[in-house]
């Protein structure tokens, strides 16, 4: 199959998703609120732990050839409102705030209204019965950010679909490639780039830097032009921006 049938297969499942998503973006808005508050339950103290549980082994700190901000963002889009996304691919709080959002980011991203720094953050892996879970799929997301900027929205979306629950080892890295390769139609390069772990290190210091830096204590968290703002008033909060810009 060649690469432009690849992108187009990536291009249509990705939009499959996105409209599925957007359909049932209402009906999650209604109950987010609720349930966001109860899934939120990353604070301070256990982001402590899952930095102190990464210490070992060491990696490297590689840069991304992707566009990363000074505070470990992958940076997607270059309009006025700027957004910033604080995630773990093991949080279900995350999958909801995916699920009730992914569209209307990908509207905005789209239109140029805003920029969008995503954060990886791996403070999950306690949660992953000693596969890391959480380091090993914000690694092969930074990956695929590597690829471009829609291949990091999709395979993030991909993530999200087939997330793992919490207290299981998680994907293997075998099933986080076929992920990737059948679902977002990423190539060799990035195959090479999740199996030689290549950020790893980056994602930990990423992971570090929201916690004693920008002061992250909870998945997801989002902040609008530098303001925290609460996840369920997050739409209204970014398009007042954005008529405003």
């Amino acid at each position: 199959m060649g690469g432009s049938d690849r992108k187009t297969q990536r291009r249509q499942a990705a939009e499959a998703l996105r409209r599925q998503q957007a359909a049932e973006a209402a009906r999650r808005k209604i109950v987010f609120g609720v349930a966001i508050g109860a899934a939120v339950v990353l604070i301070g103290g256990l982001l402590v732990v899952g930095i102190l549980m990464n210490r070992e082994p060491e990696y490297e700190l590689n840069e991304p050839a992707a566009q990363v901000t000074d505070s470990f963002g992958v940076r997607l889009g270059d309009g006025p409102v700027e957004i910033d996304l604080f995630i773990d691919y093991m949080c279900p709080a995350c999958n909801q705030f995916e699920s009730a959002y992914a569209a209307q980011i990908q509207a905005w991203l789209d239109e140029g209204s805003v920029t969008v720094n995503y954060h990886p953050l791996a403070i999950l892996d306690r949660l992953s019965e000693g596969s890391e879970y959480s380091s090993r799929a914000a690694a092969a997301a930074v990956c695929a950010a590597d690829a471009g900027e829609q291949e990091f929205l999709d395979y993030t979306l991909a993530l999200y679909e087939n997330q793992p629950a919490e207290n299981t080892t998680g994907l293997t890295d075998a099933e986080l490639i076929a992920i990737g390769v059948d679902e977002v139609g990423l190539d060799d390069q990035w195959r090479s780039c999740v199996e030689a772990e290549t950020y790893r290190g980056w994602v930990k210091k990423a992971t570090a830097y929201a916690a004693s830096e920008a002061g992250v204590s909870a998945t997801p968290t989002a902040w609008v032009d530098g303001e925290a703002v609460e996840n369920a008033k997050f739409a209204d909060v970014v398009q007042a921006a954005v008529d405003a810009a």
